[in-house]
């Protein structure tokens, strides 16, 4: 369980949290305004959009709190 909580330690930062909320907001922006009436099922499923939403919010903020580390 200690490797479990370590490994949830390294890899999930404010930086990664903010990330995620941010993915999930501006998916929610974009199932709203164009994603409900899609016929494609990741456009028009909620759930779906969401995971996306936290995925991508978390590799994004991940690239930058890295490529920041760099400099």
């Amino acid at each position: 369980m200690s490797d479990f909580r370590s490994f949830i330690k390294k890899n999930l930062t404010i930086y990664h949290i903010i990330g995620m909320v941010v993915g999930v907001a501006l998916s929610i922006v974009y199932w709203y305004k164009s994603g409900q009436f899609s016929d494609n099922i990741l456009k028009n499923n909620l759930a779906l959009i969401i995971l996306w939403g936290l995925l991508v919010g978390y590799i994004t903020f991940d690239l930058i709190r890295n490529s920041a580390k760099k400099m």
